[in-house]
């Protein structure tokens, strides 16, 4: 999410401002860094660094600096991608998604102090069990009560929101106490704009379980790391 607001600050700013790292010193950056589970067995290791805690300026890093992710003995170096000058590193594991599993992202630097050890821990992972594909349910008359399992430990939280064309894009939420179950009340998603009765369309609950960890001290501007399972099914959403 932060990636795609990056690109259209990007494109609304008429482009992006990239430094090489070369030219910048550790404690003149920030970062933001995330390990995302899909449910797949897959996780996808992501990072990105901007000079200062300047959202569209972005690092590009320099031969000589190198962006690694580590899990359960194995270390893999982190790919660059660049969408409209909006530069980030990523990798991806498998098999390492269970919770309790310690992912450690670092910056490791020959011209430079290096910042080896911003560090995450997974959260439990889960599985949506209601509402599915085939549930239909009233925007106005109607509860969802979301069924999932399991529920969360010490230091998660789990928040949802819904999408479709016939729901209002501000439909989002938090679940008090990740136990397994909330309910998103009757009244809660309205029609685009918050008026009318709006249409009917296929939907989309996006649930997402998180845990955050701890940066390394040497960026100076700081920044987050947060690891995370995200989980989606669609409903019938009607008036």
């Amino acid at each position: 999410m932060r990636t795609l607001l990056a690109c259209l600050l990007c494109v609304s700013a008429a482009g992006c401002t990239d430094l090489q790292s070369s030219d910048l010193k550790t404690a003149g950056m920030s970062t933001t860094m995330s390990v995302t589970g899909d449910g797949t067995g897959q996780t996808t290791v992501t990072a990105q660094w901007n000079v200062d805690d300047n959202s569209t300026d972005f690092v590009d890093l320099s031969s000589g600096d190198t962006a690694i992710a580590k899990v359960a003995g194995l270390s893999q170096t982190m790919s660059e991608s660049n969408a409209l000058g909006d530069i980030s590193y990523q990798t991806t594991f498998t098999g390492e998604d269970q919770g309790g599993t310690v992912y450690t992202i670092a910056l490791m630097r020959t011209t430079d102090v290096s910042a080896p050890s911003s560090t995450v821990t997974m959260p439990s992972p889960f599985t949506i069990t209601t509402p599915t594909s085939s549930s239909t349910f009233s925007r106005a008359s109607g509860d969802i009560v979301v069924v999932y399992s399991s529920a969360g430990s010490p230091g998660d939280s789990m928040s949802w929101s819904v999408s479709g064309i016939c729901v209002s894009g501000s439909a989002s939420g938090v679940a008090s106490g990740d136990t397994g179950t909330f309910t998103i009340a009757r009244g809660s998603l309205l029609p685009p704009g918050g008026g009318g009765p709006g249409g009917t369309c296929q939907a989309t609950l996006t649930m997402t379980r998180a845990q955050y960890g701890t940066v390394d001290p040497s960026y100076g501007s700081g920044g987050s790391i947060i690891a995370q399972h995200v989980r989606s099914v669609e409903f019938n959403s009607t008036p």
